[in-house]
């Protein structure tokens, strides 16, 4: 594994898994249980599609998984490494958390993830792993992260949550006020650290056919 770039609203991580535990998760995806995540509360908005999302795993900081699904195994894997390496997430994601969660997510063509920011009094961070075989630049499915400007933020208050579910023009003006950002690929078995700046994800392509974008999505938690 490598930390590939170092940027101070994210940080992404190549080959955190080895081949043997890699295609163990990938191999977990086939069989699990996956339900559709449309919905109209949340970050997903009415026209991101239908991803499909699978039962989520916790762990303790410190001790063993909360999980008791099939799936949770794979999901144990991810957290596992990110555990053993808290230089990936020390100094990005906040000190305050005292469990990691891990769901797996399958996003076909045509599905992706609206502008969001994640709830800062639930979680300290955030993170994406890529756990598909392969993937080609022209499927889409980038995660694109705004800059984030500490400044503007203190003038002009914390980038709220979300935008509303049907009027979305005050939060987009935000997010224009900010204007430029960075995109991520989701390269196979990469993992991106989040700290806390709003970010979506890109329409995975017809190009892509049946291939999938399979990721295992997570936070750092605060205590409840």
């Amino acid at each position: 594994m490598a930390l590939t770039l170092d940027h101070p609203n994210f940080r992404v991580i190549d080959d955190l898994l080895d081949e043997e535990t890699w295609m163990s998760v990938w191999s977990d995806f086939q069989f699990m249980e996956l339900h559709p995540v449309t919905r109209t509360l949340g970050a997903w908005k009415l026209d991101d599609g239908i991803p499909l999302g699978g039962n989520e795993a916790v762990v303790a900081r410190t001790e063993a998984s909360e999980g008791e699904s099939p799936e949770a195994g794979s999901m144990q894997s991810v957290i596992a490494a990110i555990r053993k390496n808290p230089e990936f997430y020390e100094g990005l994601v906040g000190k305050d958390w005292d469990r990691i969660s891990a769901r797996p997510y399958v996003y076909p063509q045509g599905t992706g993830l609206s502008w969001h920011v994640d709830d800062s009094e639930l979680y300290a961070g955030a993170f994406i792993y890529y756990a598909h075989p392969h993937w080609n630049a022209h499927w889409g499915g980038e995660l694109l992260v705004a800059e984030r400007d500490p400044e503007q933020d203190e003038q002009l208050g914390e980038m709220p949550i979300m935008g509303h579910r049907f009027e979305t023009e005050a939060y987009s003006e935000r997010l224009l006020e900010m204007g430029c950002g960075n995109f991520i690929m989701p390269k196979p078995n990469r993992l991106v650290i989040l700290g806390g700046a709003p970010h979506m994800v890109a329409r995975v392509n017809a190009a892509a056919g049946a291939s999938v974008r399979a990721s295992a999505a997570g936070f750092f938690l605060r205590p409840s």
